[in-house]
Formats: C-alpha cells, structure tokens, sequence
C-alpha cells in the first residue's frame, strides 16, 4: 500500500467526502419516498431491483461527477463511464441491501467510494432509514454522524460477535464448509447482512464479518472504513469477477481468514 497519494491530497478528500456526503442525501430524497411503496423487479441474474436504485444512481452520478469530473464511474444499475484520469474512480452502489429493501426492512444502504489506483481512498456507507452515516478517508480516521468510531480489538473468537452474508453467497464462492465451521465454532453468529453489517464492523458494534461473492460497489467503502476505523480487512482471490471480505478486529479476522477452503487472503496493494 502507498504511503502518499498521487494525485488526491488529504484537504481535497475531505472536500470530495463532503461532495459525497450531499450526493448521498440526494439519493435519500429518491429512495425513502420509495421506501415500501415501490414496485420490485428482476434482473437477469434474479437479483432484485427498483426504480428507487437506479433514480439513486442517478443522482449519485450527477453530484460525484460536478465533484470530480475527471473521474471515471462504476455503479451497480448503469455500469461504468469513463473519466479524463484513469487513476480515478469513484465507485457506487445505490442501494446495497435491494433484498431488505424491497421487504419493507429498514437495514440498507448506499456505499460511495472513490479509488485511486484500485485503492479505496474514500469511503461512504449511509443508512438511509436509521440516519446513520460512516465516513472515512485515507489517513483522516472513521466517523459516524461526524463522530470518532473505532473498529473492535477483540481476539477471542469464544468471546466475538460475528456476522456473515448469506449462504448463497458461500455457496456461490465454493465455501460452504467455511460457513459451517463459522455455526459450529463461533457461538455468536449472526446475519447483519450488506451495508447495514459492514457499517456495524466499522463502529465495532460487531467483532468481524465474513461476506463472500462480492463486486467492486460492494466492498470498495468498506475496504477504507473499516482500516480507518483500526481495524483490518482482507480480500479474498477472485473468483469469476468476484471476491470476499473478512473484516474486523485484526485478531479475528487473521482467524476467520482460516476458516475459507484456500486458507489465505490478500490485502489490496
């Protein structure tokens, strides 16, 4: 991982996470409206999706994009668009959580992140319905609501709340037998799923997470926060364009990490 950024310097991110910070609340004004009034459909992959995603993304592109226009963009409803500068991009998903979303459950959100290089050197994760907000940017912490948060330190897995993506999602990834091993030994377990979990890791509510079968928008404002917030996230090999994340307290995860078939994870460089 770089020590310096080249092209983004610490007062300019903190700029561009308050320019994301107004993004995100223009996509509250399209997606609460939304919220349990809102038709569902299917996309070709069966996953769910609703105007209130894309009217999100929309707005969400329009605002990043008068915030930093060279920047490219990536986003889950309308894919990416190219920017003047390569190094560049800001990577969003509008509502991560389309699955509570579209069941009338409050536990969703938005993820914002801007990359340079590949790295995650800002990150955004709002909920929308609970009015909470993470923000963090490279070398500046990890807040919520404008307030300190901090990962957790826990060591023990006797002692650890941890909680995990669905189990399509480790079917999917070949890691079933991970899953399982994680319901034999980890006493507290639980499914905070999506954005609504990764936020919770973040402010160390939750000890670690294990979720698997992830995109770019999934991850990318996690990867930031969580490592701001002290603690330590870890990315699974690729598997058919997607990867996983074990986050969390720095001991756990290195535990966690062994549980998975490979036995290892890699950190982003």
């Amino acid at each position: 991982m770089r020590d310096t950024l080249r092209a983004v310097k610490p007062a300019r991110l903190e700029e561009l996470a308050r320019a994301a910070g107004c993004a995100a609340d223009r996509a509250h004004a399209e997606i609460l409206p939304r919220f349990r009034r809102v038709a569902v459909e299917r996309k070709s992959d069966g996953s769910p999706v609703t105007e209130a995603d894309r009217a999100a993304e929309r707005v969400l592109r329009t605002g990043l994009r008068q915030a930093l226009p060279e920047a490219s963009i990536l986003g889950e409803e309308y894919g990416a668009e190219s920017g003047t500068d390569a190094a560049l991009q800001w990577v969003i998903d509008p509502i991560d959580g389309t699955i509570a979303f579209s069941r009338g459950i409050p536990l969703f959100g938005t993820l914002v992140a801007l990359l340079e290089d590949g790295e995650p050197v800002l990150g955004l994760i709002d909920l929308p319905a609970l009015s909470e907000r993470i923000v963090a940017v490279r070398g500046g912490g990890c807040r919520r609501n404008g307030e300190p948060v901090h990962a957790s330190q826990e060591r023990l897995l006797a002692r650890a709340l941890v909680c995990h993506g669905d189990l399509f999602c480790f079917e999917r990834a070949g890691e079933r037998a991970a899953f399982e091993r994680m319901a034999r030994e980890v006493a507290l377990l639980r499914g905070y799923t999506d954005a609504f979990g990764h936020a919770q890791v973040c402010a160390g509510a939750v000890d670690a997470m294990v979720d698997l079968d992830l995109n770019l928008w999934d991850m990318a404002a996690t990867q930031i926060c969580v490592r701001e917030a002290g603690g330590k996230a870890f990315v699974t090999p690729q598997k058919k364009g997607k990867a996983g994340l074990v986050f969390g307290s720095p001991a756990l995860v290195d535990q966690l990490v062994g549980f998975l078939s490979n036995g290892e994870a890699r950190e982003p460089a």
